[in-house]
């Protein structure tokens, strides 16, 4: 009989994602663990020897689980670690320091199957990098990039426009929804606020949102229907799970490579013509809402992937 495996969360009971594939771990037969950056100080314990190995003691136990015992971590969210409350400063400022540093290198080196690792989140918190490595891979006609602005330059936003006509404005980060640039958007007045903090501002591309998920080698794709600029403004729009063409597919796979990540969820425009936009591709994706929605096996393929029963 094969030996249980051990499958941690990088999260807490507090999220919807993590506690569904929690769940479902645990009725395929998973130990599963939270890996809580919460509890860390004061109630998880960490003992690493980098280079060599180590082993986590979880909170309420006594027993160590070994690194090497680890099949896989689940990377949901993490927010940093808790900090005591220290009345001097200074030893504070050390406190907080020491142990964002020790947690941070866990995540960083721990040797176990991560879903996803360290690279890949902290790409994709550089998002204009992370466009760019996709536009160096090249895989025009079959998905091809918007054009593109991140500034804080009025001059160049206006320019930008200029040339290109009609465009979209959002977060450069993220936070916020898509919009669509408006004449008294380009005000000088109004583009004062540039001195703030700066904007990302992109062709408009027509048509309809495609979610294409990767889980490994494993491609399941969608179309969302919604006359919504940005479908999260649509309490209720149509999703549908379609096949996408293998050209297609093995661009996916390439984006997500390039990106140094094994699971997520990459958002294309497709024109009403058939051709493919990338937007961007995230790291720890939602997605109990499109599996709910068109019944793509979204739960059954990150499982899969955390127990090493698919490539």
């Amino acid at each position: 009989m094969p030996a249980q495996k051990n499958v941690f969360i990088l999260g807490n009971a507090s999220d919807e994602h993590a506690m569904h594939v929690f769940e479902q771990l645990a009725a395929r037969g998973a130990r599963v663990e939270w890996l809580d950056g919460q509890a860390f100080p004061q109630d998880l314990q960490v003992a690493f020897e980098p280079g060599t190995s180590g082993h986590l003691v979880l909170p309420g136990e006594e027993k160590a689980v070994h690194f090497d015992d680890i099949e896989s971590v689940y990377w949901r969210n993490y927010f940093g670690s808790s900090y005591p409350d220290l009345p001097n400063a200074e030893q504070a400022e050390l406190a907080a320091s020491d142990t964002r540093c020790l947690f941070d290198s866990l995540l960083i080196e721990m040797p176990t199957r991560w879903v996803n690792g360290w690279n890949g989140f902290q790409i994709h918190q550089t998002k204009p990098a992370a466009l760019a490595r996709i536009k160096r891979l090249n895989l025009e006609p079959v998905v091809r990039i918007p054009a593109t602005l991140h500034t804080n330059d009025p001059i160049a936003v206006r320019e930008f426009v200029a040339e290109v006509g009609g465009c979209i404005y959002k977060p450069v980060q993220g936070g916020a929804h898509t919009r669509r640039l408006q004449d008294e958007h380009l005000t000088e007045e109004h583009l004062q606020v540039l001195q703030y903090a700066p904007v990302t501002i992109q062709q408009e591309i027509p048509g309809h949102d495609v979610r294409v998920f990767v889980a490994g080698e494993r491609i399941l794709a969608c179309v969302l229907l919604t006359d919504k600029l940005d479908f999260r403004d649509d309490a209720d729009p149509q999703i549908q799970m379609i096949e996408i063409s293998d050209d297609l597919a093995e661009a996916c796979l390439k984006i997500a490579n390039s990106l140094e990540l094994v699971w997520t969820g990459i958002d294309f425009r497709m024109t009403p013509d058939g051709e493919f936009y990338y937007f961007e591709a995230n790291p720890s994706p939602m997605f109990l809402g499109f599996e709910y929605r068109c019944g793509l096996p979204l739960t059954e393929a990150l499982v899969d992937l955390l127990l090493g029963t698919t490539v």
